[in-house]
């Protein structure tokens, strides 16, 4: 039987450490964390994998960088959007 549980989104992993490391929790409140957290992975392609352990030992140097620069982009972009709470303009639009 299929279950779910068994596959997980890997960029999911790596915006989480990205945020980690760049204290994302510990600088902004939970509701703007939720926000871009959202956002960023919304603005990422979903890459699902069983092991996560698996992707990362396969994975060189290279490619983790460019994976990182991706996240680091979508995670600026996630802040310019709510910066200029462009969702708020779209709610007040409808």
């Amino acid at each position: 039987m299929f279950s779910s549980d068994e596959v997980e989104n890997f960029m999911e992993i790596l915006v989480a450490e990205e945020f980690e490391a760049a204290q994302i929790s510990q600088r902004y409140d939970h509701d703007y964390v939720q926000d871009l957290y959202c956002l960023t992975l919304n603005a990422l392609p979903a890459h699902y994998v069983r092991h996560s352990i698996d992707v990362r030992i396969n994975m060189d140097l290279e490619d983790r960088s460019a994976l990182t620069g991706k996240i680091q982009a979508a995670m600026r972009h996630a802040h310019g959007i709510l910066a200029n709470d462009r969702r708020k303009m779209v709610r007040e639009a409808i």
